[in-house]
């Protein structure tokens, strides 16, 4: 690497830490989302937006009562690695990458890995990085640790600028190209909105198996092959609403966890961004105390949400509607002509 690249890597990583400090400790979205390229994010919707011509039908599967809609707590939910987590003792690793789905996607970037970092032990092995070094986010699919030589490799990656639009720039860590982070529900709001019996700040990224191959924006590809076979496949990168008039609180019997998810839902919605095996299935941390499928960690549990892949029936989900763009004006841009799901590539 030559002098000047060093030095220049060095003056945005500067630049990159600056930005980090100023949000804190990077635990939640605020941290990769600039407030005017991500707004898709971390805007709230509109009073009366216009839906999708295909709303009521994407609602009914959606909210079909022999489905499941769950949350990805243990196996499939995403090691998170905030900024506040990394120094400059943290260990640097150069990823090797098994697809050959093109250039390496972290470019000449080393990865800050904390030892001890824990993969979630389902088939995707997802890991979120925001490093305030590079002034990158980081997504790893399908990250592997050999403890033997102490090296880390993954399938595939994405990488995005921690104050950019949420979205990968390089290569892609969810098949929609939506950040890893991004959208991923954190322990640390989490509590602070049990605390507060509010929603969180900021859209959630889901799953589902009738995500089909056609996207919209935010999403920039899908990897959605309709697994439901319904007849009508929702495009990922679409935004879904639960009707902000019902009242959450009065639902008997509703979690603490659930108000969450739903009031959340009901202010900033939730976006598809892969094909998933559930109905819904929403993207949570893998914490630290989380040990097995009954014992997904404390902050969950405590909270309602017992196990993992714990179905949130107490949410009315009949009153879920699709957004006819993600800003809730006009119509899905190009919804009917774009499809990106090129021999498998996430």
């Amino acid at each position: 690497m030559s002098a000047a690249r060093r030095a220049a890597g060095r003056a945005r990583r500067v630049a990159a830490l600056a930005i980090v400090l100023a949000v804190g400790s990077a635990v939640g979205v605020a941290a990769i989302a600039n407030a005017d390229s991500a707004d898709w994010l971390t805007t709230p919707i509109p009073a009366n937006p216009a839906l999708a011509p295909s709303s009521s039908t994407w609602a009914n599967y959606l909210s079909d009562p022999k489905a499941q809609r769950v949350a990805n707590l243990y196996n499939y939910g995403v090691t998170l690695i905030p900024a506040s987590a990394i120094s400059s003792h943290t260990p640097r690793y150069d990823l090797s990458f098994s697809k050959d789905w093109g250039p390496d996607p972290f470019e000449a970037n080393s990865i800050p890995i904390p030892a001890g970092t824990r993969i979630p032990p389902g088939s995707d092995g997802a890991i979120a990085i925001l490093d305030p070094a590079s002034g990158k986010a980081y997504g790893l699919w399908q990250a592997k640790h050999n403890s033997a030589d102490d090296t880390w490799s993954a399938s595939w990656g994405g990488m995005t600028d921690l104050n950019g639009s949420a979205v990968d720039q390089s290569g892609s860590s969810t098949g929609s190209n939506i950040s890893r982070y991004a959208g991923t529900v954190t322990a640390a709001e989490f509590r602070r909105a049990i605390a507060a019996n509010s929603g969180l700040n900021h859209a959630l990224f889901v799953s589902s198996d009738i995500a089909g191959g056609r996207f919209v924006p935010p999403a920039t590809k899908s990897d959605g092959v309709n697994h439901a076979h319904v007849a009508e496949s929702i495009p990922e990168g679409m935004r879904i609403q639960l009707d902000p008039a019902i009242d959450i609180d009065a639902i008997p019997g509703i979690t603490p966890a659930e108000k969450v998810i739903a009031k959340t839902l009901q202010t900033y919605g939730a976006y598809v961004g892969d094909q998933g095996g559930a109905r819904m299935a929403f993207s949570f941390e893998f914490v630290p105390d989380a040990t097995s499928d009954d014992h997904p960690g404390a902050v969950w549990s405590g909270a309602g949400l017992e196990w993992d892949y714990y179905d949130m029936k107490k949410i009315p989900w009949s009153g879920l509607r699709v957004l006819a763009s993600w800003n809730g004006a006009g119509s899905a841009p190009g919804a009917e002509a774009l499809s990106a799901r090129v021999n498998g590539r996430r």
